[in-house]
This record gives structure tokens, C-alpha cells and sequence, in this order.
């Protein structure tokens, strides 16, 4: 059984993380990548598999929320991914829409820094 909690401290944060992780590879370099990978096909839906990949980020932080009780991080997460896609994609990814979805990425991060600080309290406290 501590096997397994060690695994949820762990992959909670990272899946939450790495569904946002993704999301920023949506400027310049993220065509080229894609075509790459042999992915080009998905550069049309690119702005709606960013969408999903802010849900998914956003079920990961609420089911760590679950576990921590502490709303900063998904409240950050949710700001931030608001900030994110409106800078990208309602201002078209000009640059001078980048202190909007700057400002949304920085949130975003400062959100997955955060919610593994609380686990990693959580741990250092014996909570979990």
C-alpha cells in the first residue's frame, strides 16, 4: 500500500504537469516538430488538442487538489491556461499578444512548481 501512495505522490503532479508541459509547444517550433515526427497531419486540430490538453492538466490538478486541499495551484492552472489560450489563439500568436500568454505559461508553471512543493510537504509531515 505505501508502494502505491509513493507512485500517486509522485504521478499526480507529473501527469497534471505534463498535460500543460505539451500545451506550450504550440508557437513556431511546435510545425516543424510535428512534421518531424511524421505528425504534420495534426497542425490543423493542433489549437483544439491544446484545449484538451489543458483539460486534462486541469482533471490532474483537481484530483491533487482532492488530495492536498489547497486550491492555489488550480487556480493558477486555470488562470494561467485562460491566459495561455487567449494570447495564442483570440490574439492570433502576435507578438504583441506575448505578455498574455507569457504571463499564462509563467502561471502555468508557477502552478506545477507550487502543487509539487505541497506533495512534497505532504511527505515530509508523514500526511500521505
Amino acid at each position: 500500500m505505501k508502494l502505491l501512495t509513493r507512485i500517486q505522490t509522485i504521478l499526480l503532479p507529473i501527469l497534471g504537469a505534463g498535460a500543460v508541459g505539451v500545451c506550450p509547444l504550440c508557437w513556431i517550433g511546435s510545425a516543424s516538430l510535428l512534421t518531424y515526427l511524421g505528425l504534420g497531419a495534426v497542425i490543423p486540430i493542433w489549437r483544439q488538442l491544446a484545449f484538451g490538453m489543458l483539460f486534462i492538466a486541469g482533471i490532474g490538478f483537481l484530483l491533487d487538489f482532492r488530495s492536498h486541499r489547497n486550491v492555489i495551484p488550480l487556480t493558477l492552472l486555470l488562470l494561467g491556461g485562460i491566459l495561455l489560450y487567449v494570447g495564442r489563439y483570440i490574439f492570433l500568436s502576435t507578438w504583441g499578444a506575448w505578455p498574455i500568454w507569457g504571463t499564462g505559461g509563467l502561471l502555468i508553471l508557477i502552478a506545477v512548481i507550487y502543487n509539487k512543493q505541497l506533495f512534497r510537504r505532504q511527505k515530509d509531515h508523514g500526511t500521505i
